[in-house]
């Protein structure tokens, strides 16, 4: 059976080389019983897109409308586009010796190479929760190689009461997709490995699917689907992490979108702040963290401060001037409001996605009736914005 030469782009480079124990390449006699495997294995993916796709058929040409995915494997807040190509925590690998094809002969050979799969430490305001990926690396002096390359196995978990035994169903397949916050992408078997690829592993959305939970102990079985030394192991254990193996887990979170929202305080009725993170025009590099503070002066009037502050990505603190305005009216019928009035600073920080630290300094002198003080306060998450939950 010749495969067809598309190729998966995906630009990673690996740095260290395999361990003995795996093939460089080597020849295989041929195996005419190959193609019929992998047609099952295949089929059985097809059959979670198909056979259960076709019972959830909609007819309507109105878009739908944001939701979550409700087998989401990990928070979307976890991961974005790309995926990480270098390994963080504890790793658990196996040299697998994955089949290969020479295009230019229509040859199959077997090319061995590194699987590692690891896990990423995602908030933890309500339990520990990580997503899980994996990274298949061929060896230094293949990497790139479109002449000759190893073709994705079959995979298939175990986890509970579910085991390795071919299902036709697909009821022990699990979703391996190079992007994250995926719905439907999926990597099928045999596809050409170009370049050594990180991928994240998720649960199929349909029904009747398998629904695995990677924070608990789990195995993979990696099949080349030759006839023998064809079957290759990894398992992971438990996610319990602490602050030597996760620290992430451990730190404040990185300001971003997921960020946005109404967050209040139980003891302090009335009180509240609305935060807003925007992109910066076209700026890949920076962000802006916009927050107001509903507040009251000492008489009981409502009072606003309002702050904002641009900062790079990944940051984890957000430092901001705050000012308030005077004047200004009700529905329009009133002059306009006063030019920024500065009234001190405030910073934010999220030790996880349901909590925002909210630590604040006025400035000296500030006019009669214009509250002030300095001070810290830890604020809850009334919600998730539509379709992006951070936890």
């Amino acid at each position: 059976m010749r495969v067809s030469p598309q190729f998966l782009l995906i630009v990673a480079f690996a740095t260290a080389t395999l361990s003995a124990s795996a093939e460089t390449r080597t020849a295989v006699p041929n195996d005419p019983g190959r193609s019929e495997r992998v047609s099952a294995a295949q089929g059985a993916l097809i059959a979670r897109k198909v056979v259960s796709k076709s019972t959830e058929a909609v007819n309507t040409a109105t878009p739908g409308l944001p939701v979550l995915n409700p087998v989401r494997a990990y928070p979307p807040s976890c991961l974005a586009d790309p995926l990480p190509d270098q390994t963080s925590g504890p790793t658990y690998s196996t040299t697998a010796n994955l089949a290969a094809y020479n295009r230019n002969t229509g040859e199959f050979l077997v090319e061995g190479v590194t699987i590692t799969v690891w896990r990423v430490a995602c908030s933890s305001s309500e339990f520990f929760t990580s997503a899980t990926l994996m990274r298949i690396k061929r060896q230094t002096q293949f990497e790139g190689d479109s002449a000759i390359y190893p073709l994705f196995p079959a995979i298939r978990i175990s986890q509970g009461s579910t085991d390795y035994t071919f299902d036709p169903n697909g009821g022990n397949l699990i979703r391996v997709a190079e992007e994250p916050n995926t719905v439907l992408s999926d990597t099928f078997v045999d596809v050409p490995i170009i370049f050594s690829t990180t991928y994240v592993l998720e649960n199929y959305p349909f029904q009747g699917a398998g629904f695995f939970d990677f924070n608990l102990p789990f195995g993979l079985q990696f099949d080349n689907l030759n006839t023998s030394n064809n079957l290759f192991y990894i398992n992971a254990p438990l996610y319990n992490p602490n602050s030597s193996t996760y620290p992430a887990a451990f730190q404040n979170l990185p300001i971003s979108g997921y960020m946005s929202t109404n967050y209040f305080d139980p003891t302090a009725d009335g009180e509240g702040i609305v935060l807003q993170v925007y992109e910066v025009g076209s700026d890949p590099q920076n962000l802006t963290v916009s927050f107001t503070w509903v507040a009251y002066d000492p008489s009981g009037v409502p009072f606003w401060l309002a702050g904002q502050v641009t900062i790079p990505r990944g940051t984890k603190t957000a430092n901001a001037p705050m000012f308030y305005r005077t004047g200004g009216g009700f529905g329009g019928n009133a002059g306009g409001s006063s030019a920024p009035i500065s009234w001190g600073s405030a910073t934010v920080s999220f030790p996880d996605c349901n909590r925002m630290n909210l630590s604040y300094a006025s400035n000296p002198g500030l006019p009669a009736g214009v509250p002030s003080g300095t001070g810290s306060r830890v604020w809850q998450r009334i919600a998730n914005v539509n379709a992006l939950a951070c936890e």
